[in-house]
């Protein structure tokens, strides 16, 4: 179709991704993906996908598949976030988050980035936390690593504005997954209630909440929202 919206996302199998890459197809976009997970090229679960390489090599890789015209990308990396607390902050603890958390989304974010100039048009969707907004003591690392993303966004936003390029991300916490909050934690007749005592809505939430933000920013009527950072956490922060 010569409306279809192309549409990249480079971690496929973490957090909502999945889900994500669903509801985005369901949509009608053209969703190709990738993964630290899958070293070769192929399809997961409907989804064609790149076998993992540098961020400009799979951006040019996407974009070379959808003949030159990449309309969105959904950089939301995921990775377990055990406690770390401040006396046990050193470089070589700090750098496999910056590495996988903050360097890597941006710097796909500067290959989309190349690839989307010459059509003026594209979408940058990162997901990232409301963790470091609403502040979770003993995570200052992984907490860390996603403020830089969320620092980047308005900077990053603002220079690419003139190009017709939308930057935003959405920041979620205490959403259901089996990365950060998995199901036997909620079970749990003593962590479960505490857990939920710390969400203002009572309840944690769901991947299809936090797809439908990003079908929203990566496919909707929504091209004049830019710079912004979303929190989605049941009003947490």
């Amino acid at each position: 179709m010569a409306d279809q919206k192309n549409v990249f996302i480079a971690e496929l199998l973490g957090f909502a991704n999945p889900v994500i890459a669903r509801r985005l197809r369901a949509a009608g976009a053209r969703v190709i993906a990738a993964d630290p997970g899958l070293a070769s090229d192929g399809a997961h679960e409907g989804v064609e996908t790149i076998g993992w390489a540098s961020p400009q090599d799979l951006i040019a890789q996407a974009t070379d598949r959808f003949d030159g015209k990449l309309d969105a990308v959904v950089l939301a990396p995921a990775m377990p976030a055990p406690r770390l607390n401040a006396d046990q902050l050193t470089v070589e603890a700090l750098v496999p988050y910056f590495q996988r958390l903050a360097a890597e989304p941006l710097a796909f974010a500067g290959a989309a980035v190349k690839a989307m100039r010459p059509n003026k048009a594209g979408r940058i969707v990162f997901g990232t936390s409301s963790g470091h907004i609403g502040g979770t003591p003993g995570f200052a690392a992984y907490a860390s690593a996603r403020a830089a993303v969320n620092g980047a966004v308005r900077t990053l936003a603002l220079e690419v504005a003139a190009d017709g390029i939308s930057v935003n991300a959405i920041a979620p916490n205490f959403i259901q997954t089996e990365t950060y909050y998995p199901k036997a934690l909620l079970a749990d007749p003593v962590k479960g209630p505490k857990l939920l005592a710390r969400v203002p809505m009572g309840r944690l939430g769901e991947a299809d909440e936090v797809a439908a933000l990003v079908e929203l920013l990566a496919l909707g009527e929504s091209g004049f929202v830019s710079g912004q950072v979303i929190p989605i956490s049941g009003a947490w922060c």
